[in-house]
C-alpha cells in the first residue's frame, strides 16, 4: 500500500473515530464501512465498527466484526479485551475469562484486562483471586480509578470496611464524578457505624444528581424520612440491571430459597385443592419473575407461564431458559392493570419487599385472577411495634411488613386468607432473614 493511501486511510479512521466519540454512531459506522471497502483487512476499522454495532444493540454483529479484527491482527489485545467485555456483559463469564487471559498472554501489563479479570472473578465469588489481579493492575497503574473502585468493592465483599473506605476515597479523588464509588462509600461508612457521614455523602449525591434513584432510596432508608410508599421504577431497574450478571450465583451464596418455597406451595395446592384448576389448564403469572427461578420449578406442571419484570437485563436471562410463554418488561401493577388476560394463579417471590404500601399491588392481583384463583407470595416480616405500624424501609433498601397490616390489606382487597407461614427467604451477613409465605384465594 502506498504512503499516500496509508495517510488517507489514517485520516479517514481519525475522522470516523471523532464521529464515534461524539456519539454519532450512524456517521461513524458509515465511515468505518467506507474504510473497509478500500482496505478490507484494516483491523482497527473492523474493531471499532464492532464496538459501534454493540453500542447500537446488535450484539451478534458486534462479536463477528471484532473477531474479524483479530483475524487480520491476531496480536490485538484491545480487540480481544473488548470481545471479553461483551461476553462478560452477556453473562458468559467463562468465555470472557478466556479472552482476558489471551490479552494477558499478548501483554502481561494490560491493566484493563487485569481489572476485568478481577471483576469476573469477583462476580463468580472467587474473591481472593480477584484481589490478586486488581493489585497487579494497581502495581502497574497506581492511579487507575477503576482499579481503586474495584479494590474497594472486593474489600467490601471481604467485610474489610476500613480498607474499602480508604480505597473508595482514593477512587473518588481520581474520579470525582463516579456516583458508583460515592454510593458505595456511603454504604461502607454506614457499615463502619458512621451513619451521619454516610447521610452527608448521599445528600451531596442527590444535590448534584437529582435523578440518582439509588442514592435517593438509600438516603430515605438511612434517615428514616421521606420514605416512599414503594421503591421507584428507576431504582428497581438500576439495581437489578446491575445485579443481573451474577444474580443466581449471589443468591446461592445467600442460601436463597423463596422461589423454591413458593413453587413447592403451588404444587402442593394443585394436588390438594379439588376446585383449583388442574395442571393441564393451569395458567400462572409470575410477577417480579427476575431470571426465572420460580418458573423453572413450575414449568413442567402448568399449561401457560407468563413473567413480568422491570429489569430488561434480568429478562434476558429468563428468556434464555425458554420456559416462559410470554415475558413482559413492565412494572408489575401497570401490567396487571392493563392486561386483558386472567390467570388461575399469581406468584410473587421476594418482590413485595420493594413495596411498602401493598394496597395497589393486591388490588391489581385480584383483577387478573379468575375465581377461585390463588395468590402465593413471600415478604419480609417486621416483628413488634414500629412508628409506622405497617411497614419499615430497612437499611438494605428492602421493606419489611407487619403481618397484621398484610392481613388487613388482603381482606380490604377481598381475598380470603388460606395460610401464613414463617419462613427464611435467605441469609444476610450470616443471619436468617425473618420472612413469611402467604397463600390467599379469590372467591
Amino acid at each position: 500500500m502506498s504512503k499516500n493511501k496509508d495517510a488517507k486511510l489514517f485520516n479517514m479512521l481519525v475522522k470516523a473515530r471523532e464521529h464515534h466519540q461524539n456519539g454519532q454512531l450512524s456517521q461513524a459506522m458509515a465511515a468505518y464501512k467506507k474504510i473497509l471497502r478500500i482496505a478490507p483487512n484494516q483491523a482497527d476499522a473492523w474493531h471499532y465498527l464492532g464496538l459501534a454495532y454493540y453500542q447500537s444493540g446488535n450484539v451478534e454483529l458486534a462479536i463477528n466484526h471484532i473477531k474479524r479484527a483479530t483475524v487480520f491482527a491476531p496480536s490485538y489485545p484491545d480487540a480481544l479485551n473488548n470481545l471479553a467485555n461483551i461476553h462478560k456483559e452477556l453473562g458468559d463469564q467463562q468465555q470472557a475469562y478466556a479472552y482476558y487471559q489471551q490479552v494477558l498472554e499478548l501483554d502481561p501489563k494490560h491493566a484493563n484486562a487485569l481489572i476485568n479479570i478481577a471483576v469476573v472473578l469477583r462476580e463468580t465469588k472467587q474473591t481472593h483471586e480477584a484481589l490478586g489481579y486488581v493489585k497487579r493492575a494497581l502495581d502497574l497503574v497506581p492511579n487507575h480509578p477503576v482499579a481503586q473502585h474495584n479494590l474497594a468493592n472486593i474489600y467490601t465483599d471481604l467485610r474489610e470496611f476500613q480498607l474499602a473506605s480508604t480505597a473508595y476515597q482514593r477512587a473518588m479523588q481520581l474520579d470525582p464524578l463516579n456516583q458508583h464509588s460515592q454510593r458505595s462509600y456511603a454504604h461502607v461508612l454506614r457499615e463502619l457505624g458512621c451513619t451521619a457521614e454516610a447521610i452527608q455523602v448521599l445528600e451531596n449525591i442527590v444535590k448534584q444528581n437529582p435523578g440518582d434513584a439509588i442514592a435517593e432510596h438509600m438516603l430515605a432508608s438511612y434517615t428514616g424520612t421521606n420514605i416512599p410508599s414503594r421503591a421507584t421504577d428507576q431504582y428497581i431497574k438500576q439495581t437489578f440491571d446491575a445485579f443481573s450478571v451474577n444474580f443466581d450465583l449471589s443468591l446461592a451464596q445467600l442460601k436463597y430459597q423463596a422461589p423454591q418455597l413458593v413453587a413447592e406451595k403451588v404444587m402442593a395446592l394443585i394436588d390438594k385443592t379439588s376446585d383449583f384448576a388442574p395442571s393441564d389448564k393451569l395458567s400462572i403469572l409470575d410477577i417480579g419473575c427476575g431470571t426465572g427461578l420460580c418458573g423453572q420449578c413450575l414449568r413442567p406442571a402448568v399449561e401457560k407461564l407468563v413473567g413480568v419484570d422491570l429489569s430488561a437485563k434480568m429478562l434476558v436471562k429468563a428468556r434464555q431458559l425458554s420456559i416462559y410463554d410470554e415475558l413482559h418488561e413492565s412494572e408489575l401493577c401497570a401490567y396487571m392493570q392493563t392486561t386483558a388476560e386472567v390467570f388461575s394463579c399469581v406468584i410473587c417471590a421476594d418482590t413485595l419487599v420493594y413495596f411498602g404500601d401493598l394496597a395497589q399491588a393486591f388490588a391489581a392481583v385480584y383483577q387478573v385472577l379468575q375465581a377461585p384463583g390463588l395468590f402465593v407470595f413471600t415478604l419480609e416480616q417486621q416483628r413488634g411495634d414500629s412508628e409506622n405500624h405497617n411497614y419499615t424501609l430497612q437499611k438494605n433498601g428492602r421493606y419489611s411488613h407487619q403481618l397484621s397490616y398484610v392481613k388487613t390489606a388482603l381482606q380490604a382487597a377481598n381475598f380470603m386468607i388460606i395460610s401464613t407461614e414463617d419462613m427464611i427467604p435467605r441469609y444476610e451477613n450470616g443471619e436468617a432473614v425473618d420472612g413469611a409465605l402467604v397463600v390467599v384465594q379469590k372467591m
